[in-house]
């Protein structure tokens, strides 16, 4: 620690801000406002299908209203000027809304993921004007070029090519298929999908060695390319993963113009020291955890593995810093998504070494795109296949039985004594003692997965699905769901049903009660159970009311039902069904 200050710099300010956050408790402030008027500047804004979603700063209205920054969403009812530009100063009537917290367990915290990131409000904009036209010019320029090449993208692949590499090289994940993410995040490689350490330090390299090499010397060439790997990163969105990696590769630039040695862990710690810096409460988000947490396993572990098994050989290499990435990052994982998989030191092994490639030649792609279309598509050729196979691959791997491993929401506790056995783990590896260090690690990963979840004899659970019904019942060794819809929440299967039995562990559900056919009753369970792979959570029995005469939505309901091939039982009145000492009958209604 002696020789990386930085690093001591750090953990005593993460220290600083979870007391802080420990400490400051305060209600948050509500913003519920069904009219208002209001100035405010543009920063941010992207064009969907149905309209414009915009991020506002310095907002300040009537009544004394101000916040930092408001989340906008338009549609084709908002009044609008044709064009904006980042930098416009607003004068917007909207109505003003808190971000909503989850009312489930698992349930996503709108709440907390953008008040992290300083965004305190949402709004739905009634109508828009430009106050006065004033333009950020490097901004509005960079945010109409990536508006272009997305074009080129689109113009070059198809729909799902297009959306994939949009992700990994212009850093825009509208264009993602809820398929792709899930395939995805269930083999353990979403990382791929979002512009990280591997491509900034490719292109940085790239561009230092053909400016050294042909235009310029070694100083000049690396501040060009600084300054052109920080415009890349404001084009791309500035994510959290390229902020930490274009100040690395800064670092690592830096270093070289000053003959000094480059240090990745002081580099890390250095860039980590600057986003906590602005913002604070960033420390909490998942994407900023994982971002760091994959490269300090690759800094630390690959040594550790390598100097234990006296082996320098590349694949080993790749194997080490991979399992060191599944070892830091398995707790934030499980604490985000509740589920993991056995197979992603595997998968990643496969599939890391077609990136390199990939970027390449879809760089390569977007450039000659644009001059002609037949150039582009020959050059996303390559990355066409190397989606292909991934799929493929993908695929097979989810199917293997037991491949994606549900574990439910882990303890704070738990995670704590895990990363502290990762801690006496690295202190005993200095033994050489393979055995010991190894069983202290293999302790951390035990006490990860201690089942916590069922330490009851019966649970009943009435779910927020907004107007509609939703309620699980377990007991030792089952789960019961009765109903599962809404008729004013999008996708509640989805979003509410199944993050609630992922990170309660559960997946398996024993039988579903659907008690008649209405929406608010039965489009959750339905979208669930006719989804691919059925989300990841398995139903064994759907029970259905055994009636006599047949509405069409009950007709409706039965053909999807037995299209995805579902094991179908029918009850009537008296009928009960009786498993642990429970019994569930229907009643005449």
């Amino acid at each position: 620690m002696r020789r990386r200050p930085l690093c001591v710099v750090l953990v005593c300010m993460i220290l600083g801000i979870l007391c802080n956050a420990w400490i400051n408790t305060k209600e948050p402030v509500s913003y519920e406002r069904e009219s208002i008027h209001f100035l405010c500047e543009l920063e941010e804004f992207v064009k969907k299908d149905n309209g414009y979603t915009l991020v506002v700063r310095d907002v300040k209205g009537e009544d004394s209203f101000s916040c930092k920054k408001i989340k906008l969403y338009a549609n084709e009812k908002t009044a609008m000027p044709k064009e904006l530009h980042i930098g416009n100063l607003l004068a917007v009537t909207a109505s003003i809304h808190s971000f909503e917290k989850p009312g489930n367990p698992g349930q996503f915290d709108e709440y907390k993921y953008n008040t992290e990131l300083g965004i305190t409000a949402q709004g739905f904009a009634g109508k828009i004007e430009i106050k006065k036209n004033t333009v950020k010019n490097p901004e509005d320029f960079l945010h109409r070029l990536r508006n272009h090449l997305q074009d080129v993208v689109s113009l070059c692949c198809d729909e799902k090519t297009a959306g994939i590499v949009s992700a990994m090289v212009l850093g825009d994940k509208s264009g993602l298929s809820d398929e792709v993410k899930q395939l995805y995040q269930e083999n353990g490689i979403a990382h791929v999908l979002a512009i990280s350490g591997l491509h900034i330090s490719l292109i940085g390299a790239s561009l230092f060695f053909v400016l050294r090499k042909y235009f310029m010397p070694m100083q000049g060439a690396a501040v060009v390319t600084m300054v052109l790997l920080f415009l890349y990163g404001i084009l791309t969105g500035f994510s959290i993963s390229t902020q930490r990696a274009v100040i690395m590769m800064g670092c690592m630039l830096l270093a070289r113009l000053a003959g000094r040695h480059y240090d990745g862990l002081s580099a890390l710690s250095f860039s980590a020291i600057c986003q906590l810096l602005i913002h604070p409460m960033v420390l909490f988000q998942t994407g900023f955890l994982l971002s760091y947490g994959t490269v300090l396993g690759i800094y630390v572990f690959v040594d550790v593995f390598c100097d234990a098994w006296e082996s320098k050989n590349p694949i080993w290499m790749a194997v080490a810093g991979t399992a060191g990435i599944e070892l830091v990052t398995l707790p934030i994982l499980l604490t985000a998504y509740y589920e993991f998989s056995i197979l992603s030191i595997a998968a990643n092994v496969l599939f890391l070494p077609f990136m390199g490639g990939i970027l390449v030649t879809s760089l390569a792609g977007i450039g000659l795109g644009s001059i002609t279309i037949f150039a582009g598509k020959f050059c996303f050729g390559f990355a066409h296949f190397c989606f292909m196979l991934f799929e493929w691959i993908g695929n097979l791997f989810v199917k293997i039985p037991g491949a994606v491993v549900i574990t439910g929401k882990p303890a704070v506790w738990q995670v704590y004594l895990y990363y502290g056995c990762g801690v006496l783990f690295l202190f005993l590896q200095k033994w050489k003692q393979k055995k010991i260090f190894l069983l202290t690690l293999v302790f951390g990963v035990f006490v990860l997965f201690l089942p916590i979840h069922n330490n009851f004899d019966l649970q009943i659970t009435n779910l927020d699905v907004g107007q509609g019904d939703c309620s699980c019942i377990r007991t030792k060794n089952h789960t019961f769901l009765i109903d599962g819809g809404s008729s004013d929440v999008n996708k509640v299967g989805k979003y509410r049903m199944i993050p609630f039995l992922k990170s309660q562990g559960i997946s398996y559900v024993s039988y579903l009660f659907l008690t008649h056919s209405d929406k608010d009753h039965t489009n959750g369970a339905v979208e669930w159970l006719c989804a691919a792979n059925q989300m990841g959570v398995k139903v064994g029995t759907v029970i259905l009311p055994k009636l006599n005469e047949k509405e069409e939505a009950y007709c409706t309901l039965l053909d999807e039902l037995r299209n995805k091939g579902c094991n179908l039982m029918f009850m009537q009145r008296g009928d009960t069904v009786t498993i642990d000492e429970l019994q569930i009958g229907r009643a005449h209604v």
